[in-house]
């Protein structure tokens, strides 16, 4: 795993600690169980990514951009599967608008993270 590995979950981390202060705050209708089954599951969808973009990685910006595309489709994929399956076995509402909250934050912070890191040294 290289540096850009552990900046990119710190990100993750940072962006799960603030959906779980959002739920202590009592904004939110989501009981603790249910923010860490979100958590919990975008942390396991995150692992994944980072497991796709990093392991074997070489210095090939084609590989590298190549990568992030497999890295976003299996992300949405697995998102919006889950959250089909929780309106599926009526779970509340505010459950997949949590999770789908999640995974918008998490994607459009690691595309802006990659995209960067893409245009600064041709890898990342």
């Amino acid at each position: 795993m290289t540096n850009s590995a552990f900046r990119l979950g710190t990100i993750y981390l940072l962006i799960f600690g603030f959906f779980y202060l959002f739920t202590l705050t009592k904004w939110s209708a989501l009981s603790n169980s249910d923010a860490l089954f979100c958590i919990g599951t975008s942390g396991f969808i995150a692992l994944v990514g980072l497991l796709i973009l990093f392991v074997k990685k070489e210095k090939d910006p084609q590989a590298d951009t190549f990568r992030l595309l497999i890295l976003i489709t299996v992300q949405l994929l697995s998102f919006m599967s889950i959250c089909m399956a929780l309106v599926y076995t009526n779970q509340p509402d505010a459950i997949v608008l949590h999770l789908l909250a999640i995974a918008l934050v998490m994607i459009t912070a690691q595309t802006i993270y990659l995209a960067k890191r893409l245009k600064s040294t041709d890898e990342f």
